[in-house]
């Protein structure tokens, strides 16, 4: 059997996106200062766009200092200097740039990227941002889980809404979206929905979790010719999914009455679309596990899936692949100190948000390379399996990345690129088989999304 390899690294193809893209998307990059960028300056547009790369969570002296010798150049513009030239920079275009290159990547590599049963398995998701309290970002963004009017409201967190589009298999965020925290999750879902299918080709299943369910949802991804699995509240459609027992699949032909829309009245013509529309829909209760009481543990699923193609079984893997993103959050905070910003203003914040969730593609992907290049051989047969190790993946391209793509002597890059892939390829660590954690609630909340390792 022949076997294919992806077409190229990711390094090699952020290296040779990024001149291309930096000149095609200036106007967008220069946002509301339209006379930025214009001279030949210190600091170039792609200088800026490295450094946001080359972020280690330090001082902001600290992570120029430590760019300039990544860059193995003599500093030669000031820390006040620096910032406010990336203050500056649109983050939209960023933002844009990001799913541009991410979409190419996809479309040059179609045949090589992990499948299931020939679809892309999507999640939409959402989780709060901890950030910088100040007063600016307080009036931009809120407080999290409070009122204005409460007396606690000064002791909860600043924060921010990231909602992104992650492919479970691959580990990549498709599409993301940020904004205040009282932002609408169903929102952003729907844009990230336009999104994929605006960029992406390959055919994908959306898997969403139970704050998601919407019929708005649920017409627009139909009417995109788009497989979908919802994880429902016990609320949602619950005149239909009462009449479903503990283990069943059933197709259901959902109608709509003037009663049954009237949380759309503002909408007339969703409302009539509703009213005149049927939709044929599938509801499985899954029976995941049992609790401590030897109790069933339900899961109730609304999907679209043929039942004559997929399986009670297959809406049960799809379900516990959807919490992949879990992880992959996980460790965009832990592992790269997502929330240690360059800075309180919230463009800096933007700008790390999107430049993190980009390096984390670009990581990801070189994982994936690696894997085509170099097999892993599993030693023995057990619960454990090898699989490359991310978290050290991460410190090695935060080391040698920005070396590897910008360095001006060609031995020095070559060297640079070369240890990255050695080093990802043979960095290793075993992974338990179906490994499952009991969600652990806390009694009082917490100002930290993830806890700490240390």
């Amino acid at each position: 059997m022949e076997v294919t390899y992806m077409v190229d690294s990711a390094i090699h193809a952020v290296h040779d996106y990024l001149p291309d893209a930096s000149l095609h998307f200036l106007e967008l990059i220069k946002g509301d200062n339209p006379d930025s960028f214009t001279r030949l300056r210190k600091l170039s547009v792609l200088d800026i766009i490295y450094q946001m790369f080359d972020r280690k969570g330090c001082s902001q002296w600290s992570d120029i200092m430590n760019f300039y010798d990544d860059l193995n150049k003599k500093q030669t513009i000031t820390e006040t200097g620096f910032y406010l030239a990336r203050k500056k920079f649109n983050p939209e275009a960023l933002r844009v740039m990001s799913n541009e290159f991410i979409a190419n990547f996809y479309d040059n590599n179609a045949d090589e990227m992990k499948k299931w049963k020939n679809h892309l398995v999507l999640s939409v998701d959402g989780s709060k941002i901890i950030l910088p309290n100040t007063k600016e970002n307080e009036a931009i963004f809120g407080r999290i889980n409070a009122k204005p009017t409460s007396k606690d409201f000064d002791s909860k967190p600043v924060s921010g809404l990231l909602s992104t589009l992650h492919d479970c298999l691959n580990d990549t965020f498709l599409d993301v979206k940020f904004g205040p925290c009282s932002s609408s999750e169903k929102y952003f879902a729907s844009k990230h929905i336009t999104t994929y299918c605006e960029n992406f080709i390959d055919s994908a299943i959306f898997t969403l979790d139970r704050g998601y369910p919407s019929m708005r949802l649920v017409d627009q991804l139909i009417n995109s010719k788009q497989y979908f699995v919802f994880r429902l509240p016990s609320s949602f459609l619950k005149a239909y999914t009462n009449q479903i027992k503990a283990g069943e699949d059933k197709v259901i032909h959902i109608t709509f009455d003037r009663e049954s829309t009237n949380q759309y009245r503002d909408d007339i013509q969703f409302r009539q679309h509703l009213m005149n529309t049927t939709y044929t829909l599938r509801f499985t209760k899954l029976i995941i596990g049992q609790d401590k009481d030897d109790q069933d543990i339900v899961e109730l699923l609304m999907s679209n899936l043929p039942e004559d193609e997929y399986s009670k079984d297959d809406l049960k893997e799809l379900y516990h692949l959807r919490w992949r993103i879990e992880t992959s959050y996980n460790r965009l905070k832990n592992r790269m100190k997502l929330e240690n910003f360059s800075g309180y203003k919230s463009t800096l914040i933007y700008q790390d948000i999107y430049a993190d969730i980009w390096l984390y593609n670009i990581i990801s992907l070189e994982i994936l390379y690696a894997n085509d290049q170099v097999a892993i051989e599993q030693k023995q047969e057990g619960e454990y399996i090898l699989k490359r190790n991310f978290n050290k993946a991460i410190g090695i391209m935060k080391k040698l990345f920005i070396r590897a793509l910008i360095s001006m002597d060609e031995d020095t890059n070559d060297y640079a690129l070369s240890v990255i892939k050695d080093n990802i390829a043979g960095n290793l660590v075993w992974i338990k088989k179906g490994r499952a954690y009991e969600r652990k609630r806390t009694t009082t909340p917490s100002s930290m999304s993830y806890k700490s390792t240390y």
